[in-house]
């Protein structure tokens, strides 16, 4: 369910080794395509994202997996900034993320 809006290719799950969470990555290369802005962001980071957000616009406590893909639960991840110093372990910037429930897309307004 996450993209990237560089290709708007599907993003794989990435493992980090010795941390307990992982990367959603853009797989271009890995597809034999360029991607002009690939995107990537924090696992833990995305996958509260998709979950708060189903949740505040449905109204639901919580959600599988399968419900998600079943409702037709999208994400897209833009390229991110180098560096940032210690804000980017804050958490996401949502600013970065789009979320589509079926048909209707949502983009979170910041500050």
């Amino acid at each position: 369910m996450a993209h990237c809006t560089g290709c708007d290719g599907r993003m794989y799950f990435a493992a980090r080794k010795g941390y307990a969470y992982g990367d959603y990555v853009c797989r271009a290369t890995a597809r034999g395509e360029d991607c002009p802005a690939a995107a990537a962001m924090r696992s833990d980071w995305l996958e509260a994202y998709v979950l708060d957000e189903y949740c505040r616009m449905t109204g639901e406590n919580d959600a599988s997996r399968e419900r998600l893909l079943v409702q037709g639960v999208r994400v897209t991840v833009a390229k991110g900034r180098p560096g940032g110093g210690p804000a980017r372990y804050a958490g996401p910037d949502v600013s970065r993320l789009t979320f589509t429930l079926g048909q209707r897309k949502h983009v979170r307004q910041t500050g």
